[in-house]
């Protein structure tokens, strides 16, 4: 008998925690697309400092070709857009790997530049999009104080 309530307590707990979270599924790039197109347009900073994240068009950078990737004004670009990992040699500078994670609510890539020449350019970082509302933004920098929120202008 014991067992059994603790059973339907372990069971309750799990099923409380998976009604209240707040689910972002895996994706695609192709989703991803899709997805940002509808986001397309004029953005104005709400919240986050201006020099890091200057408002302005979300927008492809090239709109025939997506995989080149896009930009939300001058500051914030996610560029070369593909699946999984690619690391590519800088002539006279380093390795540097570029991964995609594409859900059904933001994308993140990380970078990581490593065997540099010159050791201070080293670097692991990533950068996330996360599309909060239909309407709301957010971009944000691991392991840094840059948090930004961006308002669709209509």
């Amino acid at each position: 008998m014991r067992y059994r309530k603790v059973l339907l307590c372990l069971v309750s707990v799990c099923l409380t925690t998976v009604v209240s979270a707040k689910t972002e599924l895996p994706s695609n790039k192709s989703q991803f697309i899709n997805l940002f197109n509808t986001k397309v347009g004029s953005y104005q900073l709400v919240s986050g400092e201006a020099k890091m994240c200057a408002g302005g068009q979300l927008a492809w950078l090239d709109a025939n070709e997506p995989d080149l990737g896009f930009k939300l004004g001058d500051e914030i670009i996610f560029n070369n857009l593909h699946h999984g990992t690619q690391t590519n040699k800088v002539a006279n500078f380093c390795l540097v790997t570029t991964k995609y994670k594409y859900t059904t609510q933001s994308i993140t890539m990380s970078l990581r530049h490593t065997r540099c020449e010159n050791e201070t350019d080293n670097l692991d970082t990533s950068q996330t999009l996360r599309f909060i509302s239909p309407t709301t933004l957010a971009y944000s920098v691991e392991s840094s104080n840059v948090r930004c929120q961006f308002e669709l202008q209509l």
